[in-house]
């Protein structure tokens, strides 16, 4: 091993340095997952080179077998910094079994066979393992924020497993001149040096994906605090307007009202007001909860539509509209969620009115297997089949936009707490005759 002694030195400082960049980088990113660990791996590394080093040098295979049962674990060390990084748990017994096997065969041909192809065939053989179960968990990630840095990780342990294999059927066929540092081959020296570029491709992925999932995080939290912020200015206009539509009523009619009549506009404005505040302060509550992780609960739908309608109730009023609902059944989801969809759908229908006949809307339910189908059917103008699909996008509308005033925003919203839930949400209308919408959440007791 004499002639491989100064070249293993020199990849220890390569590798410390690494080692060393992502113990400062986790320093000042304590959420981020699996940097003590390939850190951790790349230290290994490069005590295990060291030690190698140190044996090829001093013709002594215990230390260059010392050296080499490091790789093994800086191995192990790398595998689970990718777990670590994708939420998983690492498997011990892989750990383990990986470990017990790897050492021993590296114990074994470095201390009772003296021979270097059986310790590097030992160690290619752990890689090429736990590199190819590494890449198959890589390639499998689903979540966006990690699936493209996952997706460079996992070429980089494939390409190592497959490095690997080709070592374990081509090294064993290579000898060398008799002697410990004649059985070093060329092969080794490129093996050596592909073998770090690698793990320096590992160390900087593992930063990368870092930095790209942080990125998608907070692009989305700014498109989350976006969408919040329409949905809830779009959501407060109804009690917002009957606020301010009663108390252009008494300032208008003033002279010609009598004091019951003022009395009603002042109360129907008061009690407007008391909704919004109300609403307002569940939005917040509901913000704070878990950080905007809404949990589901058991939820009478009921209720949840006599509370969007009592919101509505100066809309629905002012077009005398009638509202007929049936039972129904309880589902799993969040009461203020609930309340919004039916309050965007109340609204969209007295919207959407036909001024031909008076509006009527009709709202019923039924269980089918473990979910709750509820129905909230309207006479109005109904909706061009042109335009059925795309409702529910955000900022778009269908029908005359001009004679009514909207943003596109109240069926979107819809759709995102229904699928919040794993329900669904859809649509049949057939224009001049009405609309038909149909939410489909999970059933409480599901």
């Amino acid at each position: 091993m004499l002639h491989m002694s100064s070249i293993l030195l020199s990849l220890t400082v390569v590798q410390l340095i690494m080692a060393a960049v992502l113990v400062a980088f986790g320093s000042v990113r304590s959420k981020a997952n699996g940097l003590k660990e390939m850190a951790l791996a790349a230290a290994l590394g490069g005590i295990g080179t060291l030690v190698a080093g140190a044996g090829a040098g001093m013709l002594d295979f215990r230390l260059a077998g010392a050296g080499t049962v490091c790789f093994v674990f800086a191995m192990l060390a790398a595998a689970r910094s990718m777990a670590r990084l994708q939420g998983r748990r690492p498997s011990r017994a892989l750990e383990t079994a990986a470990g017990v096997l790897g050492g021993g065969a590296v114990a074994y041909f470095a201390l009772v066979q003296h021979n270097v192809a059986g310790i590097l065939v030992s160690v290619s053989i752990v890689y090429a393992v736990v590199s190819a179960l590494v890449a198959r968990d890589l390639f499998g990630e689903t979540d966006p924020a990690l699936r493209s840095g996952c997706r460079i990780l996992g070429v980089l342990f494939a390409v190592f497993a497959v490095l690997h294999v080709i070592r374990i059927f081509v090294r064993p066929l290579m000898v060398g001149t008799p002697g410990p540092g004649g059985q070093i081959v060329l092969i080794d020296v490129l093996f050596a040096f592909v073998g770090l570029a690698i793990v320096i491709g590992w160390c900087l992925g593992l930063l990368w994906a870092i930095y790209s999932s942080a990125e998608y995080r907070l692009r989305a939290a700014y498109d989350e605090l976006d969408r919040f912020t329409s949905a809830v200015a779009h959501d407060l206009k109804s009690p917002l307007n009957a606020v301010i539509g009663n108390i252009e009523a008494i300032t208008h009619l003033g002279p010609g009202l009598d004091a019951a009549q003022r009395g009603r506009f002042l109360a129907s404005a008061h009690e407007a007001a008391i909704g919004m505040n109300s609403f307002i302060g569940e939005l917040l509550a509901d913000a704070r909860t878990d950080r905007g992780q809404t949990e589901a609960e058991a939820v009478d739908p009921g209720d949840c539509l006599r509370a969007a309608r009592d919101n509505l109730r100066a809309q629905i009023e002012a077009v005398a509209a009638e509202i007929d609902a049936d039972p129904l059944p309880a589902v799993r989801a969040n009461r203020l969620q609930v309340t919004r969809v039916f309050q965007n759908l109340l609204d969209n229908a007295v919207k959407y009115r036909s001024l031909e006949r008076p509006l009527t809307i009709r709202v019923t339910g039924e269980r089918q297997g473990g979910m709750v189908r509820i129905a909230v059917r309207d006479n109005g103008v109904g909706i061009a089949q042109a335009d059925q699909g795309r409702v529910f996008d955000l900022f778009e509308r269908a029908g005359k936009q001009a004679l009514v005033q909207g943003d596109g925003i109240g069926l979107a919203e819809c759709k995102r707490i229904v699928e919040k839930f794993g329900g669904a949400i859809t649509l049949a209308s057939e224009l001049g005759a009405g609309s038909t919408f149909t939410v489909s959440l999970p059933a409480a007791d599901a």
